[in-house]
């Protein structure tokens, strides 16, 4: 069972998003209203900043994997990466490379997002098919991890992995006793339906969410028919 990590809410998380907006794209900023709609579930009450700080650690986390896979294992370790706080220094500063470094991460974090994927996954998958035709020393950039031909394999890819791994959301606020008819926490469930939907069992599976508390039964009854809803109770606990 895969679930996506989250990452701790900073003390003032609203002061990095304006320090950010100032320098990021326009373009971009009129995405992030739609995002909220479509990212991975563990994100939606992140703020932008937020999610693309957590994108960088996973672009770092990624990054180390494979230079670690295809250049030098010892070294690995003691590469230096970009880190959020660096990157929000130069912006403060008004540095042009910070601001280029933001603008790349935020736009491989927004194709993320559009597609609904933890973001650890989607750097992963799209990295290594960028790594097939690879040609340049060194491992591909953040700039190079959301060109069109490979976030269409990345996205049929991601439609496979669901068939064959269950990724769950860890965030408290989609747990049923937290529950507050939510978009956010309506779109889990109808993720969970889904996936039960794709299992061997889905029977068991609808009834695992539902003892586990994280899908309500009368929403999943009411889009069975009755063999179906037999076979889910026999599970139930």
């Amino acid at each position: 069972m895969q679930a996506a990590q989250t990452s701790d809410a900073r003390l003032n998380p609203i002061d990095d998003d304006i320090v950010a907006f100032k320098y990021l794209d326009k373009k971009l900023q009129a995405l992030e209203p739609e995002l909220f709609r479509s990212k991975w579930f563990d994100y939606r009450m992140m703020t932008p900043v937020q999610a693309t700080r957590l994108y960088i650690d996973a672009f770092s986390e990624v990054y180390r994997s494979y230079f670690a896979t295809e250049i030098n294992r010892k070294a690995a370790p003691f590469i230096k990466l970009v880190t959020i706080e660096k990157v929000m220094a130069g912006l403060e500063a008004d540095d042009r490379k910070a601001k280029s470094m933001f603008s790349s991460y935020s736009r491989g974090r927004q194709v993320a997002d559009a597609i609904g994927m933890p973001y650890k996954h989607y750097i992963f998958i799209t990295m290594g098919y960028r790594l097939r035709f690879w040609q340049q020393r060194g491992l591909p950039q953040p700039h190079q991890l959301y060109a069109s031909v490979d976030v269409e394999k990345t996205i049929a890819r991601w439609e496979e992995m669901q068939a064959g791994e269950l990724f769950l959301s860890e965030h408290p606020a989609y747990m049923l006793q937290n529950y507050h008819g939510l978009a956010h926490q309506d779109d889990y469930h109808e993720w969970l339906l889904k996936q039960a939907s794709l299992r061997s069992n889905p029977a068991a599976m609808y009834a695992q969410f539902v003892n586990e508390d994280l899908l309500p039964l009368e929403k999943v009854i009411a889009r069975q028919d009755t063999d179906m809803v037999l076979r889910i109770q026999s599970y139930l606990r």
